[in-house]
């Protein structure tokens, strides 16, 4: 199941053309964009920009404003001091990169569920008991299939209507999770809620989130980012 639904969610993905994440840089119509170095050191601010992430909605194009490239190169030119010009370069260089870095972290994310799915079981062992791992495994791969059953009603209403947020999405996940763990490991439904709250969350901050923070720093420029660093 957990192989055939892999499948059928990448298939989805690419006939609706439904992204997994973009991250997209847009500016007020107009308004001038001017780009401006937070004295933090680290902030750029672009007048009328707002950046957002976007989770599996239909590809936007393109994924930046192409105004916001020279508003970016003028604001370093005109720098008084060379941490704000390696700051505004070095924000021109995330722009530029910027659909690269989320092409790559759409695909890896597809992929490294594989990887990851092992991790997913370990956590499953603190909080359901001792069993044998491919115990925790078998949970896992059915609590994954519904996972991927769900985003891919999503990218198909995505494809239709467009807009709708991913977040909904694990409110029926948690309440899967509830009811297949209560049944799997035997354990009361009030047990299995509050393990499932507690499992998402450790999956999300202690694999999720530093996996994808390797597959984004992996995709950047690295001369740039010390070149910045050192300034």
């Amino acid at each position: 199941m957990f192989v055939m639904m892999t499948a059928l969610f990448l298939s989805v993905l690419n006939f609706t053309d439904v992204q997994i994440y973009q991250n997209i840089w847009t500016l007020t119509p107009g308004v001038p964009a001017v780009a401006t170095a937070d004295p933090d050191g680290v902030t750029v601010h672009i007048t009328g920009g707002q950046n957002r992430d976007l989770w599996m909605e239909r590809r936007v194009e393109p994924q930046v404003d192409p105004r916001i490239y020279p508003a970016l190169s003028e604001a370093a030119a005109r720098a008084t001091t060379e941490a704000d010009r390696q700051n505004l370069l070095y924000e021109a260089t995330i722009a530029r990169e910027q659909p690269v870095v989320t092409e790559r972290l759409s695909t890896w994310l597809s992929n490294a569920v594989w990887l990851m799915m092992p991790l997913y079981a370990l956590l499953l062992v603190p909080l359901f008991g001792r069993r044998l791992l491919m115990e925790h495994m078998a949970f896992a791969m059915w609590a994954h299939a519904m996972a991927f059953a769900l985003l891919l009603l999503l990218a198909l209403a995505n494809r239709l209507w467009g807009g709708l947020p991913a977040w909904p999405l694990l409110i029926p996940y948690l309440i899967y999770f509830t009811l297949a763990a209560s049944r799997f490991y035997g354990v009361s439904p009030l047990g299995a809620t509050w393990r499932s709250v507690v499992h998402i969350t450790l999956y999300v901050i202690l694999v999720l989130l530093p996996a994808a923070a390797v597959a984004t720093f992996v995709g950047t420029d690295f001369g740039a980012f010390m070149e910045f660093m050192r300034a």
